[in-house]
């Protein structure tokens, strides 16, 4: 498969000075890692999920009512660019090196449009390689009365698209995503005046905001049938967990499978 056969072309595109809000309702309602980011002259980069949570909830922000916040001061410019006959070898080692959500393509000085860390999935979606071979093994854990902020730390601080959230047994009972972090700290920041925001932001927990009823996928499975899954129901990553008791063992998620794609694919590919 080559890397134009994963291109996203007509992607979400907002100017760089447009409201930082407008970008969030846009990454929601698509359904996308990130969006492109342009100025007068054409595409300039990206803002991400990511982008905005390693700044929102930092004490030089508080004071700022998210209404007042502007895509340019979250973006990021193109860490680099792909070109039409680069390789989907490369552009999943350079996802990984540069934890870009999205590398731009371009044909000479033509921009082409977006490669997606999910739609890398569709590179295996034939595999019949064990997905819990691929899957990561050591991922932390949250309960759901546990603060968001702590759960924002984690995500940052492992680079972790998401994380599994257990009941007091060890049981799965859902996942908190860089999505929901992000949405439950713009609500605080929105409707919390900031004297009050130190001391009520103990109070904002796992529970309010964390995705529940997400499905449990034992060890018999392929990762084609796991990726399938993940594109047909866009879902942030899939939870392995073992027959007799459930309780997680893993999670695969776009980055393990960008880690597989290095390395399984010889570089000339």
């Amino acid at each position: 498969m080559k890397l134009l056969d994963i291109l996203v072309k007509d992607v979400p595109t907002l100017n760089k000075n447009r409201p930082l809000l407008d970008a969030l309702d846009v990454l929601d309602k698509e359904n996308v890692e990130s969006i492109c980011v342009n100025d007068d002259g054409g595409p300039i980069g990206i803002l991400s999920y990511r982008d905005v949570l390693s700044k929102i909830g930092t004490q030089r922000l508080r004071a700022v009512a998210p209404e007042s916040l502007y895509i340019s001061g979250f973006m990021r410019p193109f860490p680099v660019t792909l070109s039409n006959d680069s390789s989907v070898r490369r552009a999943a080692k350079l996802m990984l090196e540069l934890s870009a959500p999205s590398l731009p393509v371009f044909y000479g000085d033509t921009f082409l449009g977006l490669v997606y860390k999910r739609e890398m999935l569709r590179v295996v979606k034939d595999s019949t390689v064990a997905a819990t071979s691929v899957m990561r093994r050591r991922v932390p854990i949250v309960r759901s009365h546990e603060r968001v902020i702590h759960a924002r730390k984690l995500l940052l601080d492992q680079n972790l698209s998401m994380i599994p959230v257990v009941n007091e047994d060890g049981r799965p009972v859902g996942i908190i995503t860089e999505r929901e972090v992000l949405k439950a700290l713009i609500e605080f920041h929105k409707y919390v005046p900031e004297k009050f925001q130190r001391a009520r932001i103990r109070h904002l927990t796992i529970s309010t905001s964390m995705v529940a009823n997400v499905p449990l996928l034992e060890e018999e499975i392929s990762l084609g049938e796991v990726t399938e899954k993940i594109l047909k129901e866009g879902l942030p990553g899939v939870i392995f967990s073992e027959p007799s008791q459930p309780k997680v063992i893993g999670i695969l998620t776009p980055d393990e499978v960008l880690d597989y794609i290095v390395r399984s694919l010889p570089e000339e590919q």
